[in-house]
C-alpha cells in the first residue's frame, strides 16, 4: 500500500508545483500597467510560451505513470470486493477490504483533483488575458498592438491525461466511480 500513495503523493507535489507556476504568471499579468503591454509584448510571449512548454513536458512524461496508478486505484476497488467473496471470510479479510477501497479512493481522487488544477490555471490565465485587451482597447482605441494578447487567449488548454485516454478533469471522478460501483455489483451479481 505504500509504494502507491508514495507514488501519487509525488505525483501531486510535482502538478501542485507546476499550478502555483501558473498562478504566479496570472498573479504577475494582472499586475501589468496596461500602457506597457506593446513595450513588453516579446517577453510575454516567451514566458507564456516557455510555461506552455513545461506543461506539455509534464504531461508527456506524466501519461503512462499515472495511467498506471489509475489503474492500480481501480484493482485496489476490484480487490476490496473480491475478498468479501472469499470462502472463509475472515475479520481480517474485511480490514484488508476496507483498506484496499480506501486506498482505491484516495488514489483516483488525488490524482484527478490536483490534475485538474493546472486546465483550471491556465483558465485563469485566459481571462486575465481578456481583461488586459479590454483595458487596453479602453484606453488606446487600437487593435494591431494587442494582436499578439488576442492570439493567446485563444490558445487551447492543456488537459493533463492518462495515456491520452483519459482526461483528468473534475467530471472525470463522477464517471469513475460510477464505473466502480457498476462493475463492481456485476461482480457481487456473478459470484
Amino acid at each position: 500500500m505504500q509504494y502507491p500513495c508514495v507514488f501519487v503523493l509525488s505525483t501531486c507535489a510535482l502538478v501542485h508545483r507546476y499550478g502555483v507556476i501558473l498562478l504566479q504568471f496570472n498573479e504577475d499579468l494582472s499586475e501589468i500597467d496596461v500602457v506597457r503591454i506593446p513595450e513588453m509584448y516579446s517577453e510575454l510571449i516567451a514566458a507564456y510560451n516557455n510555461i506552455e512548454d513545461k506543461i506539455e513536458l509534464l504531461k508527456d512524461t506524466l501519461s503512462i505513470p499515472m495511467f498506471m496508478l489509475l489503474i492500480s486505484g481501480f484493482l485496489n476497488f476490484y480487490a476490496s470486493i473480491s475478498n468479501y467473496y472469499l470462502p472463509e471470510f475472515l475479520i481480517y479479510f474485511a480490514l484488508e477490504a476496507v483498506f484496499n477501497a480506501l486506498m482505491g479512493v484516495v488514489i483516483i481522487t488525488s490524482l484527478t483533483l490536483c490534475s485538474s488544477k493546472i486546465p483550471e490555471n491556465m483558465l485563469k490565465i485566459k481571462k486575465t488575458f481578456g481583461k488586459l485587451i479590454e483595458k487596453y482597447q479602453l484606453k488606446k482605441n487600437s487593435e494591431k498592438e494587442i494582436y499578439f494578447l488576442e492570439r493567446l487567449e485563444k490558445r487551447d488548454v492543456i488537459y493533463l491525461t492518462a495515456w491520452d485516454i483519459i482526461y483528468f478533469k473534475k467530471s472525470f471522478l463522477l464517471s469513475a466511480f460510477g464505473a466502480v460501483f457498476t462493475y463492481g455489483l456485476i461482480i457481487v451479481h456473478l459470484s
